[in-house]
């Protein structure tokens, strides 16, 4: 019986290692290491670059109106969001003192004229000298002089409306005493014609600039976008902000507009500038003006440097860095270094 067993094991042992011999050898798998990407050519144009700047919408007519002479303002007759008219007294001042100096130069006037009158008189006679004739000549026309300057600053009394448009601000109520030249009230016009906005440009926007340029604008208020071109350019910064104040007249418009809206400004230089147009999904690890891109040379993806100009809509444009017709990775980039084998599919 034990004999048996022994047999039945060797034949058993002997059957698997038949078995296993008969099997074939696998051969190793092999695995495809390129990356699929996708690519699309870059094309080249002549683009104007954007001028980027914000500002705040206001009127090419606006006033800071005062009274000419100082003395205590009499009555405020408008108040801040009141429209007015070309014409319209806005505010008066009290003409107590200024009546009894019109009177005293009329009162030195007239004795200044009979007094050149009498000497006149006199002078006919042989009585006085041609110099003191010409003394009394010269002092009754400082005398007329001094009354056309009281008058005048009498007529300067009041502070009147040079515009159609909106008290935009109050900046002095009625009973205050006030210096000449002290800005009261503040007025802009509310005609279509005449809405700007006014931007600061750095020099090197500056320098790009001619005038009459077009521009685009928009508001926060409004989902639309308005168009205008630059009517004003400053020849010298302003000494604060160093900044060059351009101002952007908008064309005609149905919107209600109001001073003091925020704008975002894009101005279109006349001159071009040769760019390079790619998909904006292509830039990856982008910083200020600085981005990189993965181009498709043979069988590798090579990582460049490129400097854009601008970003609009889904594309960007390149002003160094790749040439025109430059095989662009727009998909797969994710998974790429510089250098990686890849396989460009459709």
């Amino acid at each position: 019986m034990k004999t048996t067993i022994q047999i039945n094991l060797i034949l058993l042992l002997g059957a698997g290692l038949l078995l296993a011999g008969c099997k074939e050898e696998k051969k190793p798998v092999e695995t495809d290491t390129t990356i699929p990407v996708k690519v699309i050519s870059s094309a080249s144009l002549n683009q104007a670059q954007a001028v980027e700047t914000s500002g705040l919408l206001g009127s090419e007519n606006e006033a800071r109106l005062s009274f000419k002479v100082g003395g205590i303002i009499d009555n405020v007759l408008v108040k801040e969001g009141d429209r007015v008219r070309k014409g319209q007294v806005l505010a008066t001042l009290n003409t107590t003192e200024m009546n009894a100096q019109a009177a005293q130069a009329e009162e030195n006037f007239l004795k200044a004229k009979r007094d050149a009158q009498r000497v006149g008189n006199l002078f006919r006679d042989s009585v006085s000298t041609k110099e003191q004739l010409e003394n009394s000549q010269t002092t009754m026309l400082l005398a007329e002089k001094q009354l056309d300057i009281v008058r005048y600053n009498l007529s300067q009394t009041r502070i009147i409306s040079t515009t159609d448009g909106v008290v935009i601000r109050k900046l002095q109520n009625a009973g205050e005493q006030v210096q000449g030249g002290a800005p009261v009230l503040f007025v802009s016009s509310t005609s279509s014609k005449d809405w700007v906005v006014k931007c600061g440009l750095t020099d090197k926007d500056w320098a790009k600039l001619k005038g009459g340029e077009k521009a685009e604008i928009t508001f926060d208020a409004y989902p639309q976008t308005f168009t205008g071109k630059v009517s004003s350019l400053a020849q010298g910064s302003e000494a604060g902000s160093g900044l060059y104040q351009v101002e952007i007249q908008i064309n005609k418009q149905d919107a209600k507009l109001a001073s003091g809206l925020f704008a975002k400004v894009s101005i279109y230089p006349k001159e071009k500038t040769k760019m390079i147009s790619v998909p904006m999904d292509a830039l990856i690890e982008g910083e200020n003006d600085s981005a990189f891109v993965f181009v498709a040379e043979a069988n590798k993806a090579l990582r460049k440097q490129v400097k854009i100009a601008y970003l609009t809509g889904d594309k960007a444009f390149i002003l160094s860095g790749i040439d025109a017709g430059a095989r662009v990775i727009r998909e797969g980039s994710a998974y790429l270094t510089d250098g990686s084998v890849i396989r460009i599919v459709q």
